[in-house]
């Protein structure tokens, strides 16, 4: 067994997280759960067995009410929350568009959500900064 507790050590066990920047009538989409004061991108954990392209559409879907289009992975990372001894999450980040002719319809995990197009937008709501990072590239 002290073999098997020395393999896991250098591999990572953690959560997988997906996230989208997600295009919606030229802009993008940020969510406020509810009971949350911070504002995220759209996407969820993956599910065990799922594929991460499945698992990104599966929490727009969730969220949104909207099927979308991945476009390409944008940014990966991972996360511990300054606490290394803590399982970290892992980050995938994907460009993503709501197909056409579809309105956003949020679900019960979120509050509301805001369309951003310019970077002075994405200062009135905070977010991580690691979300700022990702989509800041994104807005005029």
């Amino acid at each position: 067994i002290a073999r098997y507790i020395k393999f896991m050590e250098q591999h990572f066990i953690g959560q997988a997280t997906l996230k989208a920047v997600l295009k919606y009538k030229n802009a993008f989409v940020l969510v406020r759960e509810k009971n949350e004061d911070k504002w995220i991108l759209p996407g969820g954990r993956l599910n065990v067995g799922e594929s991460p392209e499945n698992g990104i559409l599966r929490e727009i879907k969730e969220e949104l009410s909207v099927d979308c289009n991945i476009e390409k992975i944008i940014s990966v990372g991972a996360y511990h929350g300054g606490d290394i001894s803590k399982n970290p999450k892992f980050f995938v980040y994907y460009l993503a568009s709501v197909t056409t002719n579809q309105e956003i319809v949020i679900n019960n995990e979120i509050a509301e959500f805001v369309l951003i197009s310019k970077k002075e937008e994405l200062e009135k709501y905070p977010t991580y900064q690691s979300y700022k990072d990702v989509i800041e590239k994104f807005l005029l």
